[in-house]
């Protein structure tokens, strides 16, 4: 699997596309302005107390209160606040401290744990989204490349995803004997065979961001007290591997950022870094912004004519899957065909809605109508289908089996706001999407050799982008089958209608049937 990270640095802004064997998986966007990024940590004032929803409200100095849950204090939660206490009393060393700690009492609810006007050390966990202020965690970890750093506790876990139980045992054991006290270890799993080494090391590195943290708690708060890396960095922390083929930034400060980090995590793949000097914008150049216009609208296509419709409520999203213009392909199909077409379209499309779920960042409830399969075990083929698709999504998420509609439900975690089409392609969103498939439909009809005089019946708006420019769609068309192609303004259909018509007026294809 060829993966690509290609950088566009901009003035206000940086945007990262990663993709995978040519495709935009993910798109990332960082404005240099912004305030607050999932993983920054905060020495932040309790606000006010939600008894109803066990929760209290941080004022971290953002213009709207962040929200921090009852059950994301966690166990440390009493260290911490003792932690906090002490340090403003300026009675605890920078390398060794003590704890003096209350007996415990009746911790059911955060009233009896937090108070209006206390400090408490947060970390964002979720960047404010529509008209809601961040999420906040007290949970409180730093993590690196190979570790992950915890203070307040002991305990030393390990990644599922490693299965050697030899290596296993010797990360734990090593773990063990090197981390200081009051500090728990989460192992990823890029450390499996790393050497001892490498890990002492970031141990170290872990270790001197919080002693930051501890020298910045004399600061009077609200005040941020360690903030997360950029997020090109995070990005190569969290998914760098010898997937990774190339790496393209325009911005040669940029370049000697991102070599100095894989100098660390990855010396021998420096090379693969390369800085862009071209006339043509970095992302026309490799394809991205084509794929933003076709694939981050209100229509998705699919590689066989089929689409997806994916809206937006307050509540969840709902995605539709629509066979579209292939119906006229498989007019004269038996039963048994029938039915297998329309497993491989659902399978055609799961695939891409893993990719569109991590591209666009979708969260909550994703309720997703495929096309309606009797047999079970083609529903089964399906839902394990997904599974499969869905195993590379870093975000955690659930998937229920269909249910006797069809639909499938999905409940996926997610960060940042989710990306939304850009304004800037919304006149273009549906020429491009319909195009698309209309070539795929004329390829087809253009091959039959009986068929002459072909007509294209469409919407008065897609036809004026069809004969558009020089050379034009139209004479692309022409170029491209040694056939003209009429095409025929109809203000009757809506942008998504056609009719294709022969020499003899006979309908040869239409989205109608």
């Amino acid at each position: 699997m060829i993966k690509e990270l290609v950088i566009n640095a901009e003035e206000q802004e940086v945007k990262i596309a990663l993709l995978e064997e040519g495709k935009l998986l993910e798109l990332h966007q960082e404005n240099y302005n912004k305030k607050l990024s999932v993983g920054d940590i905060y020495l932040g004032i309790v606000k006010k107390i939600s008894y109803a929803l066990n929760a209290a409200i941080i004022d971290i100095g953002y213009s709207k209160g962040a929200f921090l849950h009852y059950d994301d204090l966690g166990f440390q939660i009493e260290k911490m606040l003792e932690l906090i206490t002490i340090n403003q009393k300026k009675f605890f060393l920078t390398n060794s401290y003590t704890f003096f700690l209350k007996k415990k009492g009746d911790q059911s609810s955060i009233e009896k744990i937090l108070y209006p006007g206390q400090k408490i050390l947060v970390q964002i966990s979720k960047e404010p989204i529509s008209n809601k202020g961040p999420k906040l965690t007290a949970k409180i970890c730093i993590p690196g490349r190979n570790l992950v750093l915890i203070p307040f506790s002991e305990k030393v876990s390990i990644s599922h995803k490693i299965k050697n139980v030899k290596e296993k045992n010797r990360l734990i054991l090593y773990m063990q004997k090197i981390k200081p006290k009051e500090f728990g270890i989460i192992i990823r799993t890029v450390a499996c065979f790393k050497i001892e080494n490498i890990l002492k090391k970031e141990l170290f590195i872990l270790i001197k961001k919080w002693k930051k943290i501890l020298s910045n708690l004399i600061k009077l708060p609200p005040v941020k007290v360690l903030s997360e890396s950029n997020k090109t960095s995070c990005l190569l922390r969290d998914t760098f591997n010898d997937d990774f083929k190339s790496i393209y930034c325009n911005n040669s400060l940029l370049c000697q950022e991102i070599h100095s980090y894989l100098s660390f995590i990855s010396p021998e793949k420096t090379s693969i870094i390369k800085y862009y000097k071209g006339n043509i914008p970095i992302f026309e150049k490799y394809g991205i912004e084509k794929q933003i216009q076709t694939f981050l609208g209100k229509n998705v296509p699919l590689g066989n004519g089929a689409y997806l419709v994916i809206e937006h409520t307050e509540a969840l999203h709902v995605i539709d899957v629509n066979s579209g213009m292939i119906n006229h392909i498989k007019k004269n199909c038996t039963d048994s065909e029938r039915v297998d077409h329309i497993l491989q379209v659902n399978l055609l499309a799961a695939t891409e809605i893993a990719r569109q779920l991590r591209l666009r960042d979708m969260g909550g409830i994703i309720v997703v109508d495929f096309i309606d399969m009797s047999e079970p075990c083609q529903k089964k083929k399906l839902y394990e289908h997904i599974k499969e698709k869905m195993k590379n999504d870093r975000a955690t998420h659930q998937i229920l089996p269909p249910n006797e509609f069809g639909l499938v439900q999905f409940t996926r975690h997610r960060v940042r706001p989710e990306l939304k089409y850009n304004e800037k392609y919304q006149e273009l969103e549906s020429p491009i999407i319909y195009i698309h498939n209309l070539e795929f439909i004329l390829e087809k009809i253009m091959k039959n050799k009986f068929h002459k005089g072909i007509q294209l019946h469409i919407h008065s708006f897609v036809e004026a982008y069809l004969k558009k420019g020089f050379p034009s769609i139209q004479q692309k068309w022409f170029f491209k089958y040694k056939k003209w192609i009429k095409i025929i303004p109809r203000n009757s259909f809506k942008y998504t209608e056609y009719q294709i018509l022969n020499k003899n007026k006979e309908i040869v294809s239409s989205s109608f049937i």
